[in-house]
């Protein structure tokens, strides 16, 4: 498949780097940076190339977020740029700070409209539209769909996945050095036993879907219990509540790893919202039409043609407002 990341060097950055410059820009966006403390992150960039390539990272956030950087003051955000070790809980405090939490009100920073901060400091990630491969140090192989961010976390102990947000699809390899290979999302730990398989992440952030096409993946919730084993050709869902029982597994999920959206006798409306996730902006589907049966292969790679292809052979018209606000209703 054809990589379509716009990311000129998507090499993982380190978790203490990331941080580091997580803090130094919270700061350098408030507006209360003294004159010796632009002094001191110029020479936190200088020191090292991998620090001046996680600030640009950071930089490439869209402007909309930097505008508000002004009312960002917060003494919190000089303590962690001078720390030398961070924890969870200092990255989500400094994370808040740097998309004004106060000012988006009740949003919480682990929302989709922040995406765009989890994904500039992500090891690995896709915009909307894009599809992209990687092999990892082990031979793994990884698929990302449309907007999806991965970190990828290999120790002397354990190969980690952390999946921030989207779908992906691995294929694991098999290592002599016998370390664990696993996969958490924010409310799963999925444990493959020499498999293939995909993980979605729901865009509201409250479960994982587990599809399993060879082998076999141990899944338990971050919340604890027993774990449970789905075999291939299963798929189940895990949240905080636990993982649900073991269904077979939807015919063509992973079409989209060949650059495909399969559909068979699907609804229309539930089509349009799969196809809503490869194109910016707003695609909406009439009541009217939405529950018309479709059957077919579309190329994920030009959505404009896809909708074409439905109005030529629906009865269906392709109303557009804007290039990004497109309606699908009767013809």
């Amino acid at each position: 498949m054809t990589t379509m990341s716009r990311d000129n060097d998507s090499r993982p950055i380190s978790a203490v780097i990331r941080d580091q410059a997580i803090a130094w820009f919270t700061l350098a966006q408030s507006g209360c940076m003294s004159e010796v403390e632009q002094h001191q992150l110029l020479v936190w960039r200088e020191a090292s190339s991998e620090h001046e390539r996680a600030w640009q990272r950071l930089s490439s956030i869209p402007l909309g977020l930097q505008r508000h950087a002004g009312a960002l003051a917060d003494p919190m955000a000089r303590q962690l740029a001078g720390r030398r070790h961070y924890n969870e809980m200092d990255r989500r405090k400094a994370l808040k700070v740097l998309v004004g939490f106060g000012l988006l009100g009740g949003l919480a920073w682990q929302g989709r409209d922040t995406q765009w901060v989890q994904g500039a400091m992500a090891d690995y990630r896709t915009g909307t539209g894009e599809r992209t491969q990687r092999t990892l140090p082990d031979g793994t192989r990884l698929w990302l769909n449309t907007a999806t961010a991965v970190d990828l976390h290999y120790t002397d102990r354990v190969r980690e996945l952390r999946l921030r947000y989207g779908e992906i699809e691995i294929l694991t390899a098999h290592e002599g050095a016998g370390r664990p290979f696993q996969v958490v999302s924010g409310d799963a730990v999925l444990q493959p036993l020499g498999t293939r398989f995909r993980v979605r992440r729901d865009e509201d952030g409250r479960s994982t879907l587990l599809a399993v096409t060879q082998g076999r993946v141990a899944a338990s919730s971050l919340a604890g219990g027993e774990a449970r084993v789905i075999e291939a050709g299963s798929q189940a869902r895990i949240s905080m509540a636990g993982v649900s029982a073991p269904q077979a597994l939807e015919a063509n999920g992973g079409a989209w790893v060949d650059g495909y959206l399969v559909a068979e006798r699907m609804r229309l409306g539930d089509f349009l919202a799969e196809l809503d996730r490869y194109r910016p902006g707003l695609l909406r589907c009439d009541s009217a039409v939405a529950g018309i049966r479709l059957s077919g292969s579309y190329p994920l790679a030009d959505t404009d043609r896809v909708l074409a292809m439905l109005q030529d052979s629906l009865p269906v018209t392709v109303q557009r407002r804007t290039r990004y606000w497109v309606t699908v209703g009767p013809r």
